[in-house]
Formats: C-alpha cells, structure tokens, sequence
C-alpha cells in the first residue's frame, strides 16, 4: 500500500508538472510556424527517407462512426483546464506524427488499444502510403461530449497528383480516457474536395481602382522563415530584402526588425534597402516582434511549442507525458542591450502590440486578448473569446484590431482600447463550400485602412479595406502571386505599413 500511495502522488506530481507547461486549446494558431527552421520552399516536404509520389489515390473515406454524441458543457467550470490542454495536445500531436509520415508512432503514442487493432489503425496507415501525399493536418475544433470523451474536427491537405489538384479532407476524431491520457479511440473521413483551374471563389475585384489616398510602404513576409518584400502601397517597387519571421516597420519608417530561425538564431533589423542587417537579440525561437512608439526597445515572444511527447516510468508502471507549448515575452532594449522578461501568468503568449503612448502592450494569451501595464505590471484581459488573437493597435491608440474565429473560419474584428465595441469587419460568402479565412490585420499609418491576409479569390493575397470595414479587395490584384504567399497559422504577423 506504501508502494501505491508513492506511485499516486508521483504520477499527480507529474500531471500537474505538465499542466505547468500546458498550452491553450487548439486551433489556436499555433507559437511555432510549420516552415520557419527550413529552407524555404513553396510545400512542406516529407524528412528524408519517406516516399513522395506524384500520382496515385489517396486514402478513401472510412466508415463513419455510428455514434457522435452531442456536445455537452465540460464537467469542470473552468472550460480552459488541464483536460482541453491534454485532449488538444493529443489531437495535435497525432496530426503532427501522421503529416510527417510516422504512422508507426502516431498509432503506438495517441491510440487507444481499442483503436490499435480496429478500423482506425487501418486508416491511419493509408495516411502514409507511397501513393498519398499528406503536406499537413491541423485541429480547428474541440468539443466534450461526455465526462470522458471529446471530439475533435481536424482538416488535411493532400498535395496533388497528375490526375487532379490539391485537396482537403475532414477527419473526425472521438477521444476516451484511457489509463491517465486523452487517447484517440475513433476516426472518420469525410470526401476529399480536390480544388479545380478556377477555384469556387467570389468574384476577384483586383481590377478596382486604389483609393487617392492609399499611400506608404509595405514591408511582408511570403511563409514564415521565408523571403521578405517590400511594396509600395501603390503597388510600384516590389523588392526582396531578406528572410525570416514577422517583420515590422520601425516607428521612423528606416529599419524592419525580424526574427530567423537558423543559425545564427535570434531577433534581427536591417535597413528599408536591404542593407545593415545586424542582429539584436541572441534567443532561440524568437517571434512577432513589435516595436516602442519611441523606437528604443522591442518586444518579442520565445516560444517553445510542438514538443516531442515523452514516456516516464516508475517501478514498472509507465505513462506518455503530451506535447506542451510554452511561451514568454521579453523586452529588449536596444541603446543597452538589457533584456526583461514581463511577469505574464499566461502559458502561451503571442503578437505582442504596443500601444501609441509606449505605457501598454496587448497580447493574444491562454484565453482570448490580455494587457499588461509596463509602469506598475498590471494585467487584465479583454472580453471576448478564447479564439482572439494577432491585435494591432490603432495610430490612433483609440481601436484595436485583431482576428477571431468564427465557427469553421476567422475573420478580422475591432474593438476599443477599452476592449468595448467588439465589431467583426470580415464576413466570408455563406454560399461558398469551403469559407476562406481573413487574418493578419495591420493598420495603415493614418488609420484609414486596415490591410489582412485572405484567401477568399482562392490564393492567400493582401487585402485592404476601410477601417469600418467597407470597400474590401484586393491591394495589388494578382500581381504578388508567384510569390506563393502561405498561411502557417503560427500567429505570424504577415504584414506591417509605415509612411
């Protein structure tokens, strides 16, 4: 009995060590993009070693699980505890293991026994065949439907063949808890939307006349960890100046400051022609870099995410830890090269904004927008949703906007400062099979206009629009698209505009 109590408070210890470490619920976009520490290339590829194939079938849909139970609120009051982190963080992982071709593992780390020899292990190793070609998968919803059993809606994105495009494929997955961890014990397919020439979207409106008075420059980034432009917003001067994550403009308009995830890592700027680059910050996964309204310091987030679930046993009895995300935000100054981490009780945290008066920054944390107050250290959070995240603050300092989810996509949303005022700018074509997302929103220098990220003409493409929302298309029509803008949903932040 002694033996047990020692083993029961261990393993109890250990729980709440990861629950320490856990990061928010899924899909949130994650803290660490799917590309940033590789070359960059137009798809991700499978490592070395696995088979890659041009031609060929992917894999059929499976029978559908007799039973979904309807969604039910979590057991626990609190909505953001330790089993959402763990049932999201099993979901993810698995995803993970499966888009990277490690079939073997994803069924031995994440199935119930149950699974391990039912239809869902012979699903999973159609994932990996040579004739199938899996870029990535990734959570966008999870629900409890029980005491003891979520339910998870991912989607995957298959790499086309000769015989047709690209596609999407929906997977259902039900998890149970099995010996201490949220395991996955069914999984379903839907049809696979194999994307066609001429893309099922709105009609394009790139032929629209640019507003008098849409000035300035952009500064972008086409992936994360991929090359960086800038463009007049006018759509003349297109030039490429570097590679790497996040950039953004300095308050004076003559240097971008960035983060690289290659040696040497760390947080960078360099000048509006390309030139003087030097690094400013040495840190391992630094990301979303926003600078003082004064230009002397820079905040920055180190994330730590996507970790490698690991197996932990005690005289015997042996339990898997899942994957956990971390993150902080640090200050840097740059006339004395000091380094400050803010006392944030959030886990993850993610694109950082300062406001125009330099006294506070607001952040996307575990549930939804946070602040902090730099004088005194004070923290709060705005109303709204766990989903919230990437806010910009206004020139103005009198609005915030930010991007939200909105049942199966996102949209870009404003609020006050005083988080008043919520008000979704973006609304997807209900008529559309598949709604595209907006995302990324960056202010205009004068705070007319708000350009974004969307894919809603089929390719991801900077838009721009009014701040009330009206007048939205795209800023330089197709002009950008050999470009191969991507995605990550990695909480990049795209874009920035300066004068």
């Amino acid at each position: 009995m002694r033996i047990l109590s020692v083993l029961l408070i261990t393993l109890g210890l250990l729980l709440s060590l990861a629950a320490c470490q856990g990061g928010p619920i899924a899909p949130t976009p994650t803290a660490i993009p799917l590309a940033a520490t590789t070359t960059p290339s137009p798809l991700p590829t499978k490592p070395t070693g696995m088979p890659s194939a041009a031609t060929g079938a992917l894999p059929t849909t499976a029978p559908a699980i007799t039973t979904l139970p309807t969604a039910t609120a979590p057991a626990s009051s609190n909505s953001f505890g330790l089993d959402e982190r763990l049932a999201a963080a099993t979901i993810q992982g698995f995803l993970d293991h499966v888009a990277a071709g490690n079939a073997t593992s994803a069924l031995n780390l994440y199935l119930t026994d149950d699974a391990k020899t039912g239809e869902a292990s012979r699903m999973l190793t159609q994932f990996t065949e040579p004739n199938a070609q899996l870029l990535d998968a990734t959570l966008i919803e999870l629900l409890r439907i029980s005491d003891t059993s979520y339910r998870g809606q991912a989607e995957l994105h298959w790499a086309g063949t000769e015989d047709r495009g690209p596609g999407t494929q929906a997977l259902t997955l039900v998890l149970k808890y099995q010996g201490g961890l949220w395991l996955i014990d069914e999984m379903a397919l839907g049809a696979l939307q194999v994307a066609t020439p001429t893309p099922t979207r709105r009609p394009s409106t790139s032929s629209r006349a640019r507003p008098p008075d849409l000035d300035g420059k952009l500064v972008f980034q086409a992936s994360s960890g991929g090359s960086i432009y800038t463009i007049n917003a006018d759509g003349r001067g297109l030039r490429r100046l570097t590679d790497g994550l996040d950039p953004a403009w300095s308050p004076n308009g003559t240097q971008i400051a960035f983060s690289r995830w290659r040696n040497p890592w760390g947080v960078y700027l360099i000048d509006q022609d390309g030139s003087g680059e030097q690094r400013v910050a040495d840190n391992t996964k630094p990301k979303e870099v926003t600078w003082s309204p004064d230009g002397s310091r820079l905040a920055f987030t180190i994330n730590f995410s996507s970790s490698e679930p690991f197996e932990i046993c005690f005289f015997g009895f042996c339990f898997t830890i899942p994957p956990y995300s971390i993150g902080r935000m640090w200050l840097a100054d740059l006339e004395t090269g000091k380094m400050l981490s803010l006392p944030l009780v959030d886990r993850a945290v993610h694109t950082p904004t300062w406001s125009p008066t330099g006294a506070r920054i607001v952040y996307a944390g575990d549930r939804g927008l946070a602040w902090i107050d730099l004088e005194d250290m004070g923290t709060g959070r705005f109303p709204g949703s766990v989903w919230d995240t990437s806010p910009a603050f206004s020139p103005d300092g009198q609005r915030i906007a930010f991007m939200g989810r909105v049942h199966n996509r996102w949209e870009i949303f404003v609020i006050g400062a005083d988080g008043s005022g919520r008000t979704q700018l973006t609304s997807s074509d209900p008529n559309m099979e598949q709604p595209p997302s907006s995302v990324a929103p960056a202010w205009s220098p004068d705070g007319k206009y708000i350009a974004f990220l969307s894919n809603r003409d089929g390719p991801w493409r900077i838009y721009v629009m009014r701040a009330d929302g009206s007048d939205q298309h795209p800023m330089f029509g197709d002009k950008l698209d050999d470009l191969g803008f991507r995605y990550e949903w990695a909480s990049e932040r795209v874009l920035s505009w300066t004068r």
